[in-house]
């Protein structure tokens, strides 16, 4: 089953990369794209992805306040964390909002790919 997906990274290049990969890897759609988490919380509203993958470090609203508005706006989706902060803090502080994979851009794009296919086929309850 096809996947809608949106991006929220205020680094372009990173936004067009991930485009690419998901497309091609998962053969998913890619609905949106944001540059900032304000902007990406009303893309989503708009558009209800199945998935939104934030960056944590944006201008406006970080990809943790973001995740918090998502979901207490739209709990049935998934999220997912591609951060170059990858503590055990920040990972805590983002499954506390409800992130469900937080992938560490280090990590390169296979661990993405993974982590994204496993979120995608989850069937858990909207709200735990």
């Amino acid at each position: 089953m096809h996947k809608t997906v949106l991006i929220i990274d205020d680094n372009a290049h990173i936004r067009r990369s991930l485009r690419w990969i998901i497309e091609q890897e998962l053969e998913w759609q890619i609905c949106g794209e944001a540059s900032n988490g304000a902007e990406g919380v009303a893309a989503a509203l708009q558009l209800r992805p199945d998935i939104a993958i934030l960056d944590l470090s944006m201008p406006v609203m970080n990809g943790i306040e973001a995740a918090r508005m998502l979901k207490q706006s739209m709990p049935e989706v998934h999220l997912l964390m591609f951060t170059s902060f990858p503590t055990p803090t920040i990972e805590e502080a983002a499954r506390a909002v409800g992130i469900e994979a937080f992938v560490a851009k280090s990590d390169g794009v296979a661990a993405l790919v993974e982590s994204l296919q496993q979120v995608g086929s989850s069937r858990r309850a909207a709200v735990r």
